[in-house]
């Protein structure tokens, strides 16, 4: 594989002089650590002078630093050198995004995440041959057709491998791929354990990049890939997706013995495990809260037996030292450029100026804000809304995804201008669309789809519904307006607040094409969520906001979610 490339991307003399030093700096590296491997090896070790490999796992991961309680690269270091002491051929695994989108990668599309990557096995120049990674949807956020030569750099500069079976990319005017690479490849066969494993990816096709032909059918790819790795020797085969857990499902499902032995995943941003016919789907929190430890043992016919743990990577891991340090300088770096580079520039430290105050605690994490109504998506949703109330707008819909602080703000503390920029990261600008009650009941009905954390979910304002996750339906829509609460009638013309990425259909939309173009209002100007947001933050004063959860998304079954419930019955 070749030698690591130095980043061209820099703008600025110093900068990049400060960068190279960075990537130049020998730093030592730690063996301490306040937790030992014995304490999480209970319950996965294979049977006596059984083979078996072991995996480490991750996915969905923004933050090179991780949240307040956990997660992070430094902590994720630590565990696999612990691991690895055991199993010093570990696998790891990454089923996908990483290069966007978070607070840093809005001003170096990835390159800090790929540089601490690089780091994970302790060596910043050689080549890591046991990390592996697929593409997740926010590998393609960039998706405009000049974004390809960025990407294509980003590979280049990983020293660790990128599977893709199922996306054909597209070629250049010589017929060349417009991304490639000598470490992007289809389908891996490595020994690990003693074992033959056969891995390949998989990637949902929800983002819409210029650069991309088309991507594949996962479930006859699924096929054709576990034939060929099986044939090449595989004693296992591990398929790496990006992927709905229903498509996982659907693919252990339809395939079965023909099928990969076991599936390691990603895009739920909550831990999951599913067993179907024999075989398992897996899953970790995103920002690594937590991370799978799985141990696989062939048999000698049919499914693997597979044997798993999740590690909260809490404080209590103490971060490796050579990661968190270069960690350290990337944000040091971002902190710097953010400042000087505003319109009029402002002094260092600008972004951890207070805006406001959390009056309550704000519900932001995303077990809570990808699955429920909370109050802080509440009070979001209502700033949306107020920013077009002079043109009669009567409902706001945003996705949860575009909401990604993942922790929540405890009550009676400041709200930084740093925790604002995390939370709403993507552009923000806001839509106004005419639509119908109809398309509002198809919109709510997308909304709950594959229940399980996904950016999808909605926060809203000025409507109610509700939610029986056990039946998977969303009924009794409701308008809440100044007359009080009352059924929205499927003809009714309604204008709806929602961002400009689910108006947008070149953009993916997270699945809500039902807000087709021909419904966009024309409006005078640019308004903007987070400025409002700001503005709303500053004019409540020292008291701070204060919501409380309306009663908008009545959960069927779950306490606390379905009361009260402003949804009535037709």
């Amino acid at each position: 594989m070749r030698a690591k490339t130095v980043f061209t991307w820099c703008r600025r003399p110093l900068f990049a002089l400060a960068l190279f030093s960075a990537w130049s700096l020998a730093l030592a590296c730690s063996q301490s650590s306040t937790r030992s491997l014995e304490r999480f090896s209970a319950g996965v070790q294979p049977a006596a002078g059984a083979r078996s490999f072991t995996i480490l796992a991750i996915n969905d991961v923004y933050r090179i630093a991780g949240l307040d309680d956990g997660g992070g690269l430094a902590r994720l270091r630590t565990l696999r050198r612990q691991l690895e002491r055991e199993h010093p051929d570990l696998l790891m695994l990454h089923a996908g995004d990483f290069l966007s989108h978070s607070l840093l990668s809005r001003r170096y599309y990835g390159a800090q995440m790929i540089d601490v990557m690089n780091l994970l096995d302790g060596d910043a120049y050689g080549f890591d041959p046991r990390l592996i990674v697929t593409f997740g949807n926010h590998e393609f956020d960039r998706g405009r057709a000049e974004n390809a030569e960025q990407l294509d750099l980003r590979i280049a500069q990983s020293d660790f491998r990128w599977l893709t079976s199922n996306i054909v990319f597209g070629k250049s005017g010589d017929g060349e791929p417009l991304i490639a690479g000598d470490n992007l490849v289809r389908s891996l066969l490595i020994e690990s354990g003693g074992v033959r494993v056969g891995l390949f990816g998989l990637t949902i096709d929800s983002q819409n990049a210029a650069f991309i032909d088309h991507f594949a059918d996962p479930v006859e790819v699924a096929r054709e890939a576990t034939t060929a790795l099986r044939n090449q020797g595989a004693e296992v085969v591990v398929a790496l997706t990006h992927l709905r857990e229903s498509d996982d499902v659907q693919i252990l499902e339809t395939l079965g013995d023909q099928g990969p032995d076991l599936i390691i995943g990603g895009h739920e941003h909550e831990r999951l495990s599913r067993t179907v016919a024999g075989r398992m789907v897996i899953k970790a929190d995103a920002d690594a809260k937590t991370a799978s430890v799985v141990t696989v043992t062939p048999k000698a016919s049919g499914a693997p037996e597979v044997h798993f743990r999740y590690v909260h990577l809490d404080q209590r891991f103490e971060p490796d030292p050579r990661v968190a340090k270069r960690v350290k300088q990337w944000l040091d770096w971002f902190d710097e450029a953010f400042c000087t580079h505003l319109d009029p520039p402002e002094p260092l430290g600008c972004i951890d100026i207070t805006l406001g105050r959390a009056g309550v605690k704000l519900v932001a994490e995303e077990l809570q804000i990808r699955r429920f109504e909370t109050n802080l998506g509440d009070w979001i949703a209502d700033q949306a809304l107020a920013a077009f109330a002079d043109r009669g707008a009567q409902i706001a819909l945003l996705n949860a995804g575009s909401m990604r602080l993942n922790q929540d703000i405890p009550a009676g503390t400041s709200i930084t201008r740093r925790q604002l920029e995390a939370l709403l990261p993507f552009s923000a600008k806001l839509e106004l669309l005419r639509i119908r009650g109809s398309v509002l009941q198809e919109a709510i009905e997308h909304a709950i789809l594959n229940w399980t954390g996904n950016g999808h979910w909605p926060q809203i304002a000025g409507f109610a519904f509700r939610h029986d996750p056990d039946t998977g339906t969303a009924d009794r829509l409701t308008l809440l307006g100044a007359d009080g609460p009352r059924p929205v009638d499927p003809d009714e013309e309604i204008l709806l607040v929602t961002s400009e990425f689910l108006a947008d259909a070149s953009r993916g939309q997270d699945g809500y094409t039902m807000f087709e173009e021909r419904f966009k209002i024309e409006t005078d100007g640019v308004v903007d969520l987070k400025q409002k947001v700001g503005e709303a933050l500053g004019a409540a004063g020292a008291a701070g906001i204060k919501p409380q959860r309306a009663g908008r998304i009545c959960t069927v079954g779950y306490a606390g979610h379905d009361d009260p419930c402003l949804a009535v019955a037709r």
